[in-house]
Formats: structure tokens, C-alpha cells, sequence
């Protein structure tokens, strides 16, 4: 069969090159376009003499337009290639410059003007023996390639024939083959028709044991006490057992036998919320799966899936909700200990050096009262006795964050949120505190009066305006005002509190919320660093936030972010 498809492509390979040689010729051409040529030049020497003679019906302008085509028609293609190849290329080039140098001669012909009729035969006669000598070379060279190509299909045909006769040797080869093959496959029938015999016993038999034991794999499965499902090898549910439908009702429905397994995969992840299965392979076939998915309503199932020996899958769901409980309650203890024990070190290296300065205060000027005392005037006892309490106050607030800060880290901080006008909040925190401050720097925008409902915790929020409104009465001008303004969008409301202080640099803002941290301008100022660490703290047990803008120099704008009342009633509804 080699030797025939050979054969037969070498055939067709050279009747294909001898029917391409034929096609490709372009000499046929070149002696025609050159003989034209030949026919042109003489013309236009002809119609130059015959109006120098004084017949004016000669055209020689036309007879030099009609050469010019034909030498351009020589210049160009395959006829360029081929005179370049028998060496006239330079020849066609001087025709071009001896037409060049005609041209302008052509005005000076006229009847009786000889001597320029003659200059102009003196350029065209060694341009006509140039284009007789490129005739005589073509004609040569179109005889030699005839002659070649005569032989090539001379060649080529006596090599077909060849080809032919092997064509009709292996032919016959292959028909004697043909026919001892069909005599192996008759006795080969004959014997598989006996030996199909037995294996229809053996696979009968065969059969009912793995009927048998496909029963009792079955009757395994159902009475296990996690839930499987069987894919297989197309990735087609066929398995389902009753724990199961027990566990997932809603989505054994869904199942139904035949589904595919891409398909039951995604069944399991529109009813898992913790979003792991999201991140599973795209194609779950390629390899074994295990992720842990919870579902509202029956609580946390670890699912496992492997590939069987047959290409088939094995998908278990197994309820690990008391060892997740477990676990979380666990991570929460070790998570409280952690951040009360972080609290404690920092909190006494806070107190190794915040507490000591308001004590130092107290210590000295209880000292100095009692030696001197009697000896002083009543304004100057006033003063150091409004010291003393202004210590005793920083004292007070730094315990108070402290113990702010440990209840946080405990968990013992809920938000009792309700439905609550933050125009109401505003407007007592900026009149409470700027009656304890006793300073009326601080400015509520004014507004329409309408209430701008949040859900949140007003004895919280409460908490987070005195500690802004404090900051920006801390880091501000005693001369300039404190800005509290109220507004909403789609996302939430917020409550801003704008001060025209020092402002903060673009480096400490990214750490300005975490505990402990005090801006590099701020150092000049009593405090610990713990206010805005609570006050986002609180914010966001209500499901909130606070943002900072802030320039060097121009002040700095604290907001309060608080959801939408109805959005988040709509939202608590739908979670109960």
C-alpha cells in the first residue's frame, strides 16, 4: 500500500510539473512585444522623413509615443527578469536615454529641415539594432527552452508510465492480498462467534456478582451517616442516598438523576454562605475537592468529593457543625486573650509614661500648697487648684479609654442600635460639650429642620462626637470655630466635624486609627493615642465607619458614617 500511494503521488506530482512548465512561458511573448518595438522605431524614423518631405499628414509625435509604450512595456514584469537575465537590461536603459534625448527634437522637425531629421535617425538607428540584436537572442534562447522542455516532458512521461505499471503491479499485490485476508477473517468470524458464546456465560455470571455487590454497597451507602452522591465517569449523578435528602431537601430536589456534576456543584453553592466553593476549581473533575460550606438553616457541612478508579466521582457531606462551633468559640477565647493581653502590656507602657506627667502635676502642686499655701493669693490658689482637677480629668479620660479599649478587646461592647434623628444627637453633644468645655467655638450647620433618621446606637454615638468634638477643640486655634455639619447619600449618613488646625500629614493618616498612634504634630499635646482607635471601634460595631480628610496647615474633617434607618431595618428583617 506504501509502494501504491507512492506511486501514485509521484505521478501525480510530475503530470502537475509538466502541466505548470507548459502554462509558464514567457518568452512566447517577448519576441512579439519586441518585434513591435522593432516596427515602432521604424515608424517613427519613417513619419520624421516623410515631414521633413513636406507631408503633413505625418504623425511623428504619435510614432514616438507608441515606441515609448512599447519599450516601457519590455522595462516592466517578467520581461524586465528575462531580458536582465540574457544580459540586455543595460541595452533597454540606453533606449530609454536615446528616446529621451529624441524627444526634445521632435518640435524642430519640419519640411526642408533635414539636418534635424537627420539627428534624429543617428539616435534611433543604434536604438533599432540594439532591439534586433534583443530579437535575435530571444528568438535563440526561446529555441533552446523549447528544446529543454521537450526533453523535461519527454522525462517526465516515460516516467509516469513507469509509475503506471507499478501502479498496476501493486494493484494486483494487493487484490491477492485482499482476498487471503478475507479468507483469515471468515475462519477469525467463526472462531469469535465461539469464543462470544462463552464469554456471554462468564459475563452473566460475572454480572450477578456485581449486582450482588452493588446491592450491598448501596445498602451501606444508605445507612451511613453522611450524606453521598455518585458521578459517573461521564460526570452524571447516579447515586443519590436518603441522608442526603434528609439533610437538603430543597436542593435534592434540584438533583434530579442524570444531572450533571457542574450542575450539582452549583446547586451546593447558591445554598452555601460562607462563598468557599466559589473559589473551587473550574473544573472539578481534574481533581479531589474539600471545602467546608454553611447553610442558614442546618448550620456548617464539610464536603468531599474524589475521583473514583473508573473516572467516576464520590461527593460526601458530612455535618461538622459542633466541631465548627467548637472551633470558632476557641478562636473567639484565644482572640479575647490575645488582645487583653496586648492591652494589658501596652496599657501598663502607657501608664510607665502617660500616667506619671498628671501625676507629677498633682504630686508638685499639692506640694507646693501645702508649704505655701497661707502665703497665697486667692487667684493664684484658684489657678493651681483648676490644674490640679485639669490632671485629675486627664487622669479620668485615660482610664476611661483604657477601660474603653480592655471592654472592646473583651467583646463586652454591644450596639443596641435603633431607628434615631442624628440632627437630635448632634445638637445635644455640641450643646453638652460645649457647655462642660465652656467655650463656644463649636458651630452646628444649620437645616431645615427635618430629621435625618439612622440606625444606630445614640448613647454610642454620643461617645464618638465628644471624642471628635474633643480633637478638634485639642488641635485647633483657641480663636477659630469647630464645624459640625449633617448629610446623606445613597451609601449612608454621616455627621462631619471640620476643625482649621494643624492638620495632619499624608504619612500618618494611613495609621491614624490604630491604637496608640499619635501624629507626628500632635506630640505637643497630652494624649495616649487610643480616642480614634475606639471611636472607629464603636462605629463599626454599629455597622459604620469613620473617614479622614486632612491637609497640612488648612485643618482636618473627621466623618461619621451610619446607615440608612429604613435600609438597615429592611436589611435586619430579611436577616431574621
Amino acid at each position: 500500500m506504501i509502494a501504491f500511494a507512492g506511486l501514485l503521488t509521484f505521478s501525480l506530482v510530475r503530470l502537475i510539473q509538466v502541466e505548470q512548465d507548459m502554462r509558464s512561458n514567457v518568452s512566447e511573448n517577448m519576441l512579439w512585444v519586441i518585434t513591435q518595438a522593432q516596427v515602432a522605431s521604424h515608424r517613427l524614423d519613417e513619419e520624421v522623413h516623410r515631414l521633413t518631405l513636406g507631408d503633413q499628414a505625418a504623425r511623428p509625435a504619435l510614432r514616438y509615443d507608441v515606441l515609448t509604450s512599447r519599450l516601457v512595456l519590455l522595462d516592466e514584469g517578467p520581461q524586465r527578469r528575462y531580458l536582465a537575465a540574457l544580459g540586455f537590461a543595460e541595452r533597454v536603459d540606453d533606449a530609454f536615454e536615446r528616446l529621451a534625448a529624441i524627444e526634445p527634437q521632435l518640435d524642430a522637425i519640419a519640411p526642408d529641415a533635414v539636418a534635424a531629421a537627420d539627428s534624429i535617425h543617428a539616435e534611433l538607428k543604434p536604438l533599432m539594432q540594439d532591439l534586433n540584436r534583443i530579437a535575435n537572442a530571444v528568438m535563440v534562447e526561446e529555441w533552446e527552452t523549447t528544446g529543454e522542455r521537450l526533453d523535461r516532458h519527454r522525462d517526465s512521461t516515460l516516467q509516469v508510465i513507469a509509475s503506471v505499471v507499478g501502479l498496476m503491479l501493486c494493484g494486483l499485490a494487493l487484490g491477492y492480498l485482499l482476498i487471503g485476508a478475507l479468507r483469515q477473517r471468515r475462519a477469525a468470524q467463526q472462531a469469535l462467534a465461539e469464543h462470544r458464546d462463552q464469554l456471554e456465560v462468564e459475563v452473566e455470571r460475572r454480572t450477578q456478582d456485581l449486582e450482588a455487590a452493588r446491592h450491598r454497597v448501596a445498602a451501606a451507602i444508605d445507612t451511613a451517616p453522611d450524606a453521598f452522591a455518585a458521578f459517573d465517569t461521564d460526570g452524571r449523578l447516579a447515586l443519590v442516598n436518603p441522608k442526603l435528602i434528609q439533610m437538603l431537601p430543597e436542593a435534592s430536589r434540584a438533583l434530579p438523576l442524570g444531572c450533571s456534576l457542574e450542575h450539582a456543584l452549583a446547586v451546593l453553592r447558591e445554598c452555601d454562605d460562607n462563598g468557599e466553593l466559589e473559589d473551587a476549581a473550574n473544573d472539578p473533575r481534574e481533581r479531589t475537592l474539600r471545602c467546608d460550606l454553611h447553610i442558614t438553616e442546618l448550620g456548617w457541612l464539610q464536603l468531599t468529593m474524589s475521583a473514583s478508579r473508573d473516572g467516576g466521582h464520590v461527593m460526601r457531606l458530612a455535618d461538622i457543625t459542633p466541631y465548627k462551633q467548637a472551633t470558632e468559640a476557641l478562636q473567639r477565647a484565644l482572640q479575647r486573650e490575645r488582645g487583653v493581653s496586648d492591652f494589658y502590656r501596652s496599657f501598663a507602657a502607657m501608664v510607665s509614661h502617660q500616667f506619671r506627667t498628671p501625676l507629677a502635676v498633682i504630686d508638685s502642686g499639692l506640694q507646693r500648697l501645702q508649704r505655701r499655701g497661707e502665703r497665697l493669693g486667692g487667684e493664684e490658689r484658684q489657678q493651681r487648684y483648676r490644674r490640679l482637677r485639669d490632671s485629675v480629668a486627664h487622669m479620668t479620660r485615660l482610664v476611661g479609654s483604657s477601660l474603653t479599649a480592655a471592654r472592646l478587646d473583651g467583646g463586652q461592647i454591644e450596639a443596641a442600635s435603633t431607628r434615631c434623628d442624628l440632627r437630635q444627637l448632634a445638637e445635644q453633644c455640641c450643646r453638652l460639650h460645649g457647655e462642660a468645655s465652656g467655650t463656644s467655638r463649636i458651630h452646628l450647620s444649620p437645616g431645615d429642620d427635618t430629621p435625618i433618621m439612622a440606625y444606630c446606637d445614640p448613647v454610642l454615638v454620643e461617645q464618638i462626637l465628644t471624642n471628635l468634638l474633643s480633637n478638634a477643640l485639642k488641635y485647633s486655634p483657641d480663636d477659630s470655630a469647630v464645624e459640625v455639619c449633617l448629610g446623606h447619600d445613597e451609601a449612608s449618613i454621616y455627621c462631619a466635624v471640620r476643625d482649621h488646625g494643624r492638620g495632619i500629614d499624608a504619612a500618618d493618616q494611613a495609621q491614624l486609627f490604630e491604637r496608640f498612634f499619635r501624629s507626628s504634630n500632635a506630640t505637643d499635646q497630652p494624649g495616649i493615642g487610643l480616642g480614634l482607635n475606639i471611636a472607629r471601634h464603636l462605629a463599626r460595631i454599629q455597622h459604620g465607619d469613620i473617614d479622614v480628610h486632612s491637609r497640612p496647615g488648612t485643618g482636618t474633617t473627621f466623618r461619621l458614617l451610619l446607615p440608612h434607618a429604613d435600609t438597615a431595618a429592611i436589611e435586619t428583617g430579611e436577616a431574621q
